[in-house]
């Protein structure tokens, strides 16, 4: 008996803390508070790729997509 008013207990408050977004501890992060912003570049031939933060043109960037240095030319 115990052990069900217990998980009764936790299932209800765990429900009551959901929202509609991510809650980390009760913590509700939003966009502005991220330290990176990312960028998805397709390819030629239709390959992606995800860069940090921005794309500068003629200079070696890292692609999180394929874990790597890719040179970024503009063509």
């Amino acid at each position: 008996m115990l052990v069900r008013v217990i998980v009764l207990v936790s299932s209800m408050f765990i429900v009551s803390s959901c929202s509609n977004g991510w809650s980390i501890g009760g913590y509700e992060p939003n966009p502005s508070d991220s330290m990176y912003t990312f960028i998805e570049v397709m390819d030629q031939d239709s390959t992606l790729h995800f860069y940090a933060d921005h794309v500068s043109f003629n200079q070696d960037m890292w692609c999180f997509t394929h874990n790597r240095w890719e040179s970024i030319r503009k063509r």
